[in-house]
């Protein structure tokens, strides 16, 4: 068995739409703590001027994810349809078994080869 065999390859584009779609989740997890944690320090007594800061840095991380989504989602749509990669290699590296299985799911390989002559795929094995 060759290695494109063994390990299907996924047209990079689905890949980046896949981790689009995971970073809007974390957006929306930000959005429920930035709230939640809001409303904690307003109905508090100690406040003051650090936590506000923090508070400030939620939003902005919040708003980072948010943006890196938007960013990968253009580029997805730019991506050329032959370009592949074996997602489910990478999506090892991830410790949350819920995220690596959604990051890892791809089409089989030769629906992306389909897409081209079949040569070109072999260039990203």
């Amino acid at each position: 068995m060759s290695q494109s065999e063994s390990q299907p390859l996924s047209p990079i584009s689905e890949t980046l739409q896949r981790v689009t779609g995971e970073l809007r989740k974390v957006t929306q997890r930000l959005e429920k703590v930035d709230d939640a944690v809001g409303k904690m320090v307003f109905e508090s007594a100690g406040g003051g001027g650090r936590t506000f800061h923090d508070l400030q840095d939620l939003d902005r991380a919040k708003q980072e994810v948010a943006g890196i989504a938007r960013f990968l989602e253009r580029l997805a749509h730019d991506m050329p349809a032959e370009w592949v990669a074996d997602s489910r290699t990478a999506s090892l590296m991830i410790d949350l078994q819920e995220l690596a299985t959604s990051l890892a799911r791809s089409e089989a390989r030769e629906n992306a080869c389909a897409r081209t002559d079949g040569d070109d795929c072999e260039m990203f094995v």
